[in-house]
């Protein structure tokens, strides 16, 4: 697979190409997104019902050509992934990986074991060319909301535009999940702002109403809009008593 960047042809040559290799399905998807801009509300009921069919129609090359030709999604990446570096977790569960690029980044500055896990086929099946063979990345199909790993499997979980994505009640499910398989630290870039496929949560006001500490909470610095980004680190404790006395989040699932 080629996954090196160039220019971008004319969107009817690109809605051609998209349906020589990709078919019918993913070409009307592509086309919704592109014909629906000034109609938010229609556009959600229309092509984000089943976030997971979303995600794999638009996960592949195009996705990650658009991505890539961005370079503050880039500095974004490198920054978020020094701020997670510098907690020395030593182990990283993303949930929500997308193609690799976070893992990518955190491989750069950490030896220790990374597992990211994604619910969209396209999205892990170019993760894994554009990982590579680095060394101790497991990559595997599942959903947030119900994590295949046993309680306090992992040091550190962390989300990037994520949860965001996610309807109310599934985006509970994944809080819940994030903090019964991390043991020390669960690290999260979620934008606030809403679209037609982001719900815009606080995620740093959910863990300070059930008094979980948190590291750091703050915008991104580097982000195109600093305003509506956050980025928090939540300091979990497995004690069952967190340092002011109140619960930890083992009493509170």
């Amino acid at each position: 697979m080629d996954l090196m960047l160039g220019s971008r042809p004319l969107l009817p040559a690109r809605l051609w190409a998209a349906w020589r290799t990709r078919g019918a399905e993913y070409t009307w998807h592509k086309l919704l997104r592109r014909s629906l801009s000034r109609w938010p509300a229609w556009k959600r009921r229309w092509l984000y019902g089943d976030p997971r069919r979303y995600w794999t129609l638009r996960g592949g090359e195009d996705y990650f050509r658009e991505q890539e030709g961005q370079p503050a999604r880039s500095r974004r990446a490198e920054w978020i992934a020094g701020r997670l570096a510098s907690y020395q977790p030593d182990s990283i569960l993303e949930v929500g990986c997308g193609y690799g690029k976070l893992l990518r980044e955190l491989r750069s500055r950490l030896d220790i074991p990374l597992v990211g896990i994604d619910f969209s086929p396209t999205q892990l099946h170019l993760a894994r060319h554009y990982l590579g063979d680095r060394d101790e990345i497991a990559l595997l199909l599942s959903r947030g909301e119900c994590l295949p790993f046993p309680d306090d499997s992992f040091d550190m979980v962390v989300t990037s535009a994520v949860i965001l994505h996610n309807p109310p009640r599934i985006a509970e499910h994944i809080r819940r999940e994030i903090l019964r398989v991390a043991r020390r630290f669960a690290a999260h870039n979620e934008e606030t702002s809403r679209s037609y496929n982001r719900y815009g949560y606080d995620t740093a006001a959910w863990y300070r109403a059930r008094r979980i500490p948190l590291a750091e909470s703050g915008p991104i610095p580097v982000d195109p809009d600093p305003l509506s980004s956050q980025f928090c680190v939540a300091a979990l404790r497995c004690s069952g008593q967190s340092g002011d006395g109140a619960p930890s989040h083992r009493c509170l699932l």
